[in-house]
């Protein structure tokens, strides 16, 4: 990386339950693009019977200091991704898009979103990486393979 070359930073936000392959295989489109992503740290689920997702890179079992660390790269981050598959957006993730709104940090969404307080503030992101959505769906079979399990 040269001087002149800034380093964009990302975080995934999306629900590790239910789209965790997609998030992968976002994370992977995302990094052909040069794009560190921060979270998710890993690619493996330690707990798939648990309601509450773990990874084996993860620094905490804690699920609030979990939230903090992943606030934290937020903060680090030029933009945040969210994996809005099928429109969803739960709980943690709908938190993670306040957060970044508050901290000023771009919020780039895979699917629109149809919650008017929300979409203001999004934008989807094939918009910004217009080469992006080619790149997710050659990597998405690979990664739905090797995670089907966790559902």
């Amino acid at each position: 990386m040269t001087a002149n070359t800034i380093a964009l930073k990302a975080v995934i936000s999306g629900s590790y339950r239910r789209h965790f392959a997609e998030m992968l295989a976002l994370k992977a489109a995302l990094e052909a693009e040069r794009v560190s992503v921060l979270a998710p740290v890993s690619e493996t689920i330690i707990n798939p019977t648990d309601e509450f997702v773990l990874l084996d890179l993860d620094p905490t079992t804690d699920p609030r200091t979990l939230q903090d660390s992943i606030f934290a790269m937020i903060r680090h981050s030029t933009f945040i991704v969210v994996a809005n598959i099928d429109g969803y957006l739960g709980a943690a993730a709908t938190m993670e898009i306040g957060y970044a709104i508050a901290q000023g940090v771009q919020v780039l969404t895979q699917e629109p979103v149809s919650d008017p307080n929300l979409a203001g503030y999004t934008r989807p992101i094939h918009e910004v990486f217009p080469l992006l959505p080619t790149r997710y769906s050659a990597t998405l079979a690979g990664f739905k393979e090797n995670h089907e399990a966790v559902a």
